[in-house]
C-alpha cells in the first residue's frame, strides 16, 4: 500500500506541469460560470429565476473552491512534501551537532582535494564529475550496476561549506535532469534516500549526487551511470 501511495505521489509530482494547466483551465471556466450566474441572479425578477440562478451560482462557487484547494494541495506537495517523502530516518546515523558550523566535516575523514573525473562511455561523453571517497560519492549502486524497483542510494556528502544535497537522474544522450529527492544533513557512507525506478523505461541512466553550499549554490556533482532493468 505504501509503495502504491508513493507511486501516486510521484506521478502527481512528475506530471505537475500538466496538472497545473488543467486546474488553471478549470479555474477559469468556473470563474466565468460564477460571474455569469452572479449577473443572472442580479437581473432576475421572478422567484423561480432567482432560485435557478442561485443554484448555478452555488455550483460555480463550489467548483471554484474545489479547484483552488487542488491547486494549493499540488503546490504544497511539490514544495514541501516531495523533498522529504523519499527520506527514511536512519536511527544508526552518526549524530551531527545542530550548533556546529555548516562548514564542519565529519571527523575521521582524511582531507583530500577532489580531482575532476570525466565520465566517458559509448552512450554519453563529457559529463564532468567529482567523486571522492568519503567526501562526495555514491557507493550503492555502483557505477555500471543494474538496478530495478526501489533502489536505496548509499554514499557520502561531506563537502566543505555544506548546505544541502539533492540527487537526480537523466536519460543518456539528451540530458534532462529530474530531481528525485533532497536532504540537509551530512552523510558518511550511509543512506541518501530512495529512487523508484518501476515506472522508468529499461535502459542506461545517469545518476547524479549534487551538493549545495550554504548559500544554496550547486557544486560539482558526483555522476555515475546505471542500467535500469525490468523488476523480476
Amino acid at each position: 500500500m505504501n509503495a502504491f501511495l508513493d507511486d501516486i505521489l510521484r506521478g502527481l509530482v512528475t506530471f505537475s506541469t500538466g496538472i497545473f494547466i488543467l486546474l488553471g483551465l478549470g479555474f477559469v471556466i468556473y470563474l466565468q460560470k460564477f460571474f455569469k450566474g452572479l449577473r443572472t441572479w442580479q437581473g432576475s425578477v421572478f422567484e423561480l429565476e432567482k432560485d435557478l440562478a442561485q443554484r448555478k451560482l452555488i455550483s460555480a462557487s463550489t467548483g471554484l473552491t474545489l479547484i483552488l484547494l487542488l491547486i494549493i494541495g499540488e503546490f504544497l506537495l511539490i514544495t514541501f512534501i516531495n523533498p522529504r517523502m523519499s527520506q527514511v530516518p536512519d536511527q544508526t546515523s552518526r549524530a551531527i551537532n545542530p550548533l556546529a558550523s555548516p562548514t564542519t566535516t565529519l571527523s575521521g575523514v582524511v582531507d583530500q582535494t577532489p580531482q575532476p573525473v570525466t565520465i566517458t562511455n559509448d552512450l554519453q561523453e563529457d559529463i564532468v564529475s567529482e567523486c571522492v571517497e568519503g567526501i562526495l560519492e555514491i557507493t550503492t549502486p555502483a557505477n555500471g550496476e543494474q538496478v530495478s524497483g526501489t533502489v536505496e542510494l548509499i554514499g557520502s556528502v561531506n563537502v566543505e561549506n555544506f548546505g544541502s544535497y539533492k540527487y537526480e537522474f537523466s536519460t543518456t544522450g539528451t540530458i534532462n535532469w529530474v530531481t528525485i529527492a533532497a536532504g540537509n544533513q551530512l552523510k558518511l557512507d550511509e543512506s541518501l534516500g530512495f529512487w523508484y525506478t518501476s515506472a522508468l523505461t529499461p535502459g542506461p541512466y545517469l545518476l547524479s549526487l549534487v551538493p549545495l553550499n550554504n548559500l544554496g549554490e550547486e557544486m560539482t556533482p558526483c555522476v555515475i551511470i546505471v542500467e535500469v532493468v525490468l523488476e523480476e
